[in-house]
C-alpha cells in the first residue's frame, strides 16, 4: 500500500470510527487526509470498495490484538484474557481505531461481522475444555461480547465496557 493509500485508509478509519460511514463523504475523508477526492477514486475505486478495504483492515488489526491472548494452554486464562481486551482500549486508542471502524461499518452496511478461523478455533477449544456445550455459539457470543466491549471502551464508556465483561467471565467460569 503507497504511503497516500494508508493516508486516505487511516483517515477513513478514524472518521467511520467516530461518526460512522453514512456521515462521511469522500470529500471528508479527502480533506481530512490532505489529498484530493479524485485520488480517493483513483486508488479505491469507490466509496464502497474504501468501506471494503477499512474492514479488511480492521478485521486484521482486530485479529492482532486477540491473538495475544490466545496462546495460553489453559482455557481459563485464555478466556480471562480475551476478555480483559476492552480494558486496554483508553490507553491504546489508535491501536483500537481499525476495529472499531470495521464493525461501525459492518454494523451500518448489515453484513455479517467475519471472524478470523484462529481466533474462532482456540475460542471453541477453550469453551469445550471448560465444559460448555454448544461451543460454537459460545464462542460466537465471546466475539460478539468483545466487539460490543471495545467499541464501548472506545467511546469512553469504560464501566459499561467492563461489565459487559465481567458479566460473561461469570457465566463462562464462575469468577
Amino acid at each position: 500500500m503507497t504511503e497516500k493509500q494508508q493516508q486516505i485508509l487511516s483517515s477513513a478509519q478514524k472518521l467511520f470510527a467516530l461518526e460512522g460511514v453514512a456521515a462521511v463523504s469522500t470529500a471528508r475523508i479527502a480533506k481530512e487526509a490532505g489529498v484530493s477526492e479524485a485520488l480517493i477514486f483513483r486508488h479505491f475505486g469507490s466509496k464502497q470498495q474504501l468501506v471494503e478495504a477499512v474492514v479488511r483492515a480492521g478485521l486484521t488489526a482486530k485479529s492482532s490484538i486477540i491473538n495475544g491472548a490466545l496462546h495460553s494452554p489453559d482455557p481459563v486464562s485464555l478466556v480471562r484474557a480475551v476478555l480483559s481486551i476492552p480494558t486496554e482500549v483508553a490507553d491504546n486508542y489508535d491501536q483500537f481505531l481499525p476495529w472499531v471502524a470495521h464493525l461501525r461499518a459492518v454494523w451500518e452496511s448489515g453484513t455479517e461481522i467475519s471472524s478470523d478461523s484462529f481466533v474462532r478455533e482456540r475460542l471453541v477449544w477453550a469453551v469445550l475444555e471448560i465444559g460448555h456445550g454448544r461451543p460454537d455459539a459460545v464462542a460466537y457470543t465471546i466475539e460478539r461480547v468483545l466487539d460490543q466491549a471495545v467499541e464501548l471502551g472506545f467511546i469512553g464508556e469504560e464501566d459499561e465496557a467492563n461489565n459487559l465483561c465481567l458479566g460473561l467471565r461469570e457465566l463462562l467460569i464462575n469468577e
